[in-house]
């Protein structure tokens, strides 16, 4: 199989598992966070922390990103897979009328990627002080949530519902809009040590000079330094594993093939 074959196969095989888990397990994503919510109420309240259902998930999704990385946010969250397709209709629809929109200038991006450890700040200290309800009620989350469960009983969730239209806009804009700027879960994510031996790593001294394909086309605007491409904000969807003409980027101790 030649290496064009190779990367359609690899793309459309991603997308398969994000349809899959979109159907299967919608809200996975709000209910790990649920923990993170629970955890810091309790300790507010000066309570016992107790290993709920929500609590398995979010330790299960933890050590999951431990070993592989950001994973869950590249193939297996259904926010996330929104996020792709919405960008990948809007950039379908841009090329086919000749017609950009306008994009987030690029040296704009490191800073707003910070926003989401602010959002998560905000959240945990909402949720110390027993504000938990209130957080859940203007959530996109929330909304989300409601509406891949078929209810749509949003008269209570209006700022929510805002929210989540107001970030649907941004995924037009901008690729992973919402998932590098505003994800609390994915902050948690970026924050987790990860395992080197999992880390995505590129041959340098192999690379076609001014070459930076996989860096052109990071859905979330990694930086390239050196050897090593273990960031916080990689989410592993493998773009550049099948974009390197050369085949310089591999994961773990192999070298990639695509």
């Amino acid at each position: 199989m030649d290496k064009k074959k190779k990367k359609k196969l690899f793309h459309w095989g991603r997308i398969l598992v994000q349809i899959v888990m979109f159907l299967s397990a919608p809200s996975l994503f709000a209910q790990a966070f649920a923990a993170v919510k629970e955890t810091a109420g309790t300790l507010g309240k000066g309570g016992v922390l107790t290993v709920s259902g929500f609590v398995i998930r979010l330790f299960i999704l933890c050590i999951i990103t431990f070993f592989f990385g950001r994973i869950f946010c590249g193939w297996l969250c259904a926010f996330g897979a929104v996020n792709d397709w919405i960008y990948q209709l809007s950039s379908f629809l841009q090329k086919k009328t000749g017609k950009k929109l306008p994009r987030i200038p690029e040296k704009w991006i490191p800073g707003l990627q910070k926003i989401k450890y602010f959002i998560l700040l905000f959240i945990l200290v909402c949720c110390f002080f027993d504000r938990s309800g209130w957080i859940t009620k203007n959530s996109p989350w929330t909304v989300f949530s409601l509406l891949t469960a078929r209810n749509l009983k949003l008269a209570e969730y209006m700022t929510a519902l805002l929210f989540c239209l107001l970030f649907v806009i941004g995924m037009i804009f901008h690729e992973r809009f919402f998932c590098q700027f505003f994800c609390p879960m994915g902050a948690i994510f970026s924050l987790l040590p990860e395992l080197p031996l999992t880390s995505l790593k590129r041959q340098e001294k192999d690379c076609i000079k001014g070459c930076s394909a996989c860096q052109k086309n990071c859905p979330v605007h990694i930086k390239l330094g050196g050897n090593n491409l273990q960031s916080g904000e990689c989410i592993r969807c493998g773009r550049c594993l099948t974009i390197c003409p050369k085949g310089n980027i591999s994961a773990g101790f192999h070298k990639s093939r695509l």
